[in-house]
């Protein structure tokens, strides 16, 4: 879908919009989908511009706003849209939700574009109350930096966070500086990751990106636990492709940290796909390649470890790049197809060429005799 709209935009205009259309298949993991999107404030060209994100409950993005202005509710993966007038100085703002990451990337024609105080907001882990992150673009001679690293305020308040960088790195004509943000709470990991890089671009020439990049595996890891604290009655619930609801309850006992599946359903309805151990259980749900595993350890120590992994709405593909990478995937078959072939079409010449030797050999030694 491509729709064209012109709005004054904090100084900034936006002069295209190209929406690359999604369906109703998801395509992020859970534990992304349910922050329900972002909110950032990012200076381009010099402007603060506000950029909200909506995802709605399968990771699809419902609705994108720049400067107060909608420019797209439909469920899609992927928005795109043009700011500024000026050829020569124009930004690309590009979000991206896909898998076990929500992307916003700046792109600008200079360095410069993209210089001055940055903010990313989201709720996390299930919060209500979103997590703030402050930083600020530098540029030094050209190379691009981060610097003031705030993060406010953390929600759930028994989550923890851990700053990584900022590092600057410089390759030829390339530059990029970079860190990261890890959250964590309850046995599971969230990371914001910034970057800032500036490279020569063969069709775009000197380009530098801005990207601000939320990930997280509904994934969940309890370690060095006492049996007591992990013992009893948990609940996991997830979503498939399609929105169904996926809800599984289980046990640990108090007793060995065995396993029990009190209890498996997508949409209410039992599931039967399920494979148990003393100390690890499958659930496979039915028409999808959705999963989920959970498994008990203890340690050395006498602590245990619990680990609840799952496969849902990540694997789901319906998006261009998953085509592109199925149709090169099925290339790459067809040219090792082929190449078999040829090779076997080789094998049987020369076999021919072996048998026809032997038989005539054969009958070069019947005439001796």
């Amino acid at each position: 879908m491509i729709r064209r709209l012109r709005t004054l935009v904090s100084g900034l205009v936006v002069t295209s919009l190209l929406v690359v259309p999604g369906t109703a298949a998801a395509q992020t993991t859970e534990i992304v989908a349910d922050t329900g999107g972002a909110s950032l404030q990012l200076t381009v060209l010099g402007t603060p511009v506000q950029i909200g994100v909506v995802l709605d409950e399968l990771g699809q993005i419902t609705e994108v706003t720049v400067g107060g202005e909608t420019v797209t509710s439909e469920g899609t993966s992927k928005v795109r849209v043009v700011l500024g007038d000026d050829p020569a100085a124009t930004a690309v703002v590009e979000v991206k939700a896909k898998k076990d990451k929500l992307r916003t990337q700046v792109r600008a024609t200079t360095l410069d574009g993209l210089v001055g105080p940055q903010s990313w907001s989201g709720k996390l882990f299930g919060s209500d109350v979103p997590t703030t992150v402050t930083f600020d673009v530098t540029n030094d001679g050209g190379v691009p930096g981060i610097a003031n690293i705030v993060v406010g305020a953390v929600s759930p308040a028994d989550a923890t966070y851990e700053v990584r960088g900022p590092s600057t790195k410089v390759e030829h004509d390339e530059a990029e500086a970079e860190a990261a943000i890890l959250f964590r709470w309850n046995g599971y990991d969230m990371k914001l990751k910034i970057e800032v890089e500036v490279e020569n671009d063969d069709d775009h020439g000197l380009m530098a990106k801005l990207k601000v990049e939320l990930k997280g595996k509904d994934r969940q890891r309890l370690r060095n636990q006492l049996l007591a604290d992990i013992a009893g009655q948990r609940t996991w619930q997830g979503r498939g492709c399609n929105g169904e609801a996926y809800e599984v309850t289980y046990t640990i006992s108090s007793v060995d940290g065995s396993l029990t599946v009190d209890s498996a359903t997508v949409d209410g309805i039992p599931v039967t796909g399920i494979e148990i151990h003393d100390h690890r259980f499958e659930v496979r749900f039915p028409d999808s390649k959705a999963r989920l595993e959970v498994s008990t350890r203890q340690n050395g120590d006498g602590t245990w470890d619990l680990k609840v992994d799952s496969k849902t709405t990540e694997k789901c593909r319906d998006d261009d790049d998953d085509d592109d990478e199925y149709r090169k995937k099925k290339d790459d078959d067809d040219d090792e197809y082929r190449n078999k072939k040829d090779d076997d079409d080789e094998y049987r010449n020369k076999k021919d060429d072996d048998d026809e030797y032997r038989k005539k050999k054969d009958d070069d030694d019947d005439g001796d005799d």
